[in-house]
């Protein structure tokens, strides 16, 4: 199976910010598919040659390789709606579309219409495409890679960790379990001890007693909201979007909604014990009490983390249920496996 991968291959297309969470997890685990012969089309392209080319050289690539799948994780506007029509008339095409529960409104549906098939990670999703006459839509979830995400060789000296960037709220949630005299050990954009490289961030999970995956809503009021309303990201440059501030709104509204995100699938794959609220379908994926942890609000997860901390037995049996049902069911080997038989391929 030939498969042409297009997606970002660092950080916001920065060299300087390591490589990009697409590049560390989708393309390396389809590098490793058994029978699969990936292409790389890095759109950091365009920073040399602009985007027509680009998109001129991404349809060329394809009309020569002749794939049996052009597989897109697009990460703005890098391709042109003219070159996904040609490309899917060429060859079975396919987007991940990760962010639905926010980003549909105002970017999903209008590139959907230009692939054989879509994915989404949120279920509600799948009706929406219908809507608007997009049949061939496959619901999916991001998992882990288990060749990165794995247990730490060394004991488990951290009480509890948060690794992720700030947000207002996320903020306030790290701000009171301090109060409460809660050991937290926090990473990321953000905060006081700064971003991380990835083989630092699996250490700290695999080392951490419980992890949090803290999802709480995004929509706030401030400056930076206010901007979207009327701009928007073009590859790693800020363009107007003033005709698209009725989509802007109602994406930021959206953003409250509760959203399943990779690091759900990462925490338990290094056997840490995941925390988190529940959102949208994670209790088909992971069973509360079983196999992580819900908490419904601050005060649940005051009383939660004080509780497992001090039941040893109990936090690791979830632990490794935890664990065991990633390795199991929720890696990207088996997500696209899943995919790619939708597909018939």
């Amino acid at each position: 199976m030939k498969i042409v991968y297009s997606a970002l291959q660092f950080d916001k297309m920065n060299p300087s910010r390591g490589l990009s969470f697409e590049h560390s997890n989708f393309y390396e685990s389809l590098t490793r598919f058994p029978g699969a012969e990936v292409l790389y089309f890095p759109y950091e392209r365009m920073l040399d040659v602009g985007k027509e080319k680009m998109n001129q050289e991404l349809l060329e690539a394809v009309r020569h390789e002749k794939p049996d799948l052009f597989f897109a994780f697009m990460y703005t506007d890098e391709l042109d709606t003219k070159t996904l029509d040609a490309i899917k008339n060429i060859t079975k095409s396919v987007a991940w579309f990760p962010d639905d529960h926010w980003r549909f409104d105002n970017y999903s549906k209008y590139y959907a219409p230009h692939f054989s098939w879509v994915v989404t990670t949120y279920s509600k999703a799948v009706e929406k495409y219908k809507e608007i006459g997009i049949q061939n839509v496959i619901h999916s979830q991001w998992a882990a890679n288990t060749s990165t995400y794995k247990p730490s060789l060394k004991s488990k000296d951290i009480d509890v960790s948060f690794v992720g960037s700030w947000n207002k709220e996320r903020g306030r949630v790290i701000r009171v379990l301090l109060e409460h005299g809660i050991r937290i050990e926090v990473y990321g954009n953000g905060w006081k001890n700064g971003r991380i490289q990835q083989k630092e961030l699996v250490e700290i999970i695999g080392r951490s007693k419980i992890s949090l995956g803290l999802n709480p809503s995004s929509a706030y009021i401030g400056i930076k909201p206010l901007i979207r309303f009327f701009f928007k990201r073009s590859g790693r440059w800020i363009v107007p979007d003033f005709w698209n501030f009725f989509d802007n709104v109602r994406e930021w509204r959206q953003k409250s909604i509760p959203q399943i995100k990779a690091r759900i699938f990462e925490i338990p794959a290094c056997r840490s014990l995941l925390f988190t609220q529940i959102a949208d379908t994670l209790a088909e994926y992971y069973k509360p009490g079983e196999e992580c942890v819900i908490y419904e609000d601050l005060e649940d997860l005051i009383v939660k983390i004080q509780y497992y901390l001090q039941h040893n037995e109990e936090r690791e049996n979830i632990t490794l249920r935890g664990y065991e049902r990633t390795l199991r069911d929720h890696t990207y080997e088996r997500r696209f496996s899943d995919i790619f038989k939708i597909l018939e391929l």
